[in-house]
């Protein structure tokens, strides 16, 4: 039984600035788009990008006050998803949607005469490149002729050749006449608002056993079966079945290829996000690092120096002493003059407030007497 919740308005707004999108998508049967659109019908505002970065490192943040407005609904009724689904059905519907609207719009298009009167250049540049292949012996493209590397990406048996040509003829033009671009630049790629999508069309092998004299051996052969390949993860296929050929597939190819580009393009906002955030980051901890460790450099040199004070202070005392002594003793002789004055010299080349230049310590470190 399907469990449903009435949700006013008020209550949405609430959903959507306590929660992202995406986790309010997991909880309810709608993609982050179709939630986005219900929003947008009933005119609640949503928290803009970085919202949720700026919340999770305790910055200030503006929410947007839900505008009156008694021209929309309400209330809507939300639908918890069933997480056995294999499909989420707002993106089923979605792409369901899509593909019956691409039908209606590329119906001229999508048709399958028996040969094409004006190629797309593409297509010549695979007809020529495969006109010069054999087949393949390798175990897993068995019996394909295989094109070219800076040429579509097809591989298919030499009685589908003329069939494959004329799919991708018939995919490009219909993915071109929705303004977007095919290119060949290390595979084929499908460009949709600057997102490119890497396809590949080959015809599927089948296991045949090959009876021995000893032992069965197993040999893969060209199956009859076109399969077009969208190398996302996972993988998205669509092939030849018992009641639908591959050519009867372009709108919803087509409309899934739209969708997943929007998908790889929120992918993208959301690493660019963690990119800039996490290079905020690491330059936080790097200036951090770097004051730190000056910091540290400053404090040594402020120990050694009040260590040399000190130290030049003990010095002079005991240099006072010795005077003091020599004379008391009548033993202050020119040598021991002579010492006093190169003692006090050298204590003030140590003592950090005096410095005096020596000629004889001149390349000495006073810290370290090296």
């Amino acid at each position: 039984m399907e469990r449903t919740q009435v949700v006013t308005r008020e209550e949405l707004y609430d959903l959507v600035w306590d929660n992202p999108l995406s986790k309010l998508a997991k909880q309810y049967n709608l993609s982050d788009n179709g939630l986005r659109k219900v929003c947008k019908k009933l005119e609640i505002p949503l928290p803009k990008n970085g919202y949720w970065q700026k919340i999770q490192f305790n910055k200030m943040v503006i929410k947007e006050k839900l505008p009156l407005n008694n021209t929309v609904a309400s209330s809507i009724t939300l639908k918890f998803r069933d997480n056995s689904e294999t499909l989420i059905n707002g993106e089923e519907n979605q792409l369901n949607q899509l593909t019956n609207e691409l039908k209606a719009q590329l119906k001229d298009i999508t048709v399958f005469p028996e040969k094409r009167a004006k190629p797309n250049e593409l297509i010549v540049a695979a007809k020529n490149d495969l006109k010069e292949k054999k087949p393949s012996s390798f175990h897993d493209r068995n019996g394909l002729l295989i094109t070219s590397q800076n040429i579509i990406n097809i591989a298919v048996s030499p009685q589908n050749v003329s069939r494959a040509l004329l799919f991708m003829d018939v995919l490009i033009k219909a993915i071109q006449s929705r303004g977007h671009k095919i290119i060949v630049d290390n595979g084929t790629k499908i460009i949709i608002n600057n997102i490119e999508l890497k396809i590949d069309l080959r015809e599927r092998l089948k296991r045949n056993i090959v009876k021995g004299t000893h032992w069965d051996s197993t040999v893969l052969e060209p199956s009859n079966i076109l399969s077009l390949r969208l190398d996302i993860y996972p993988v998205k296929e669509w092939t030849d079945t018992n009641t639908t050929q591959l050519e009867d597939k372009i709108p919803n190819i087509i409309a899934k290829l739209e969708l997943q580009a929007i998908e790889e393009k929120q992918k993208a906002i959301e690493r660019e996000i963690w990119r800039r955030e996490y290079e905020r980051k690491k330059k936080i901890e790097t200036d951090f690092e770097a004051k730190k460790n000056s910091e540290i450099k400053e404090f040594k040199s402020l120990s050694q120096k009040a260590n040399r004070w000190h130290q030049a202070e003990i010095l002079r005392k005991y240099i006072a002493e010795v005077e003091i002594k020599s004379r008391e003793n009548n033993s202050l002789t020119e040598e021991v003059t002579q010492w006093l004055e190169w003692a006090n010299n050298k204590v003030a080349w140590y003592d950090p407030f005096i410095e005096k230049e020596d000629e004889i310590f001149q390349k000495v470190n006073r810290e370290t007497f090296d």
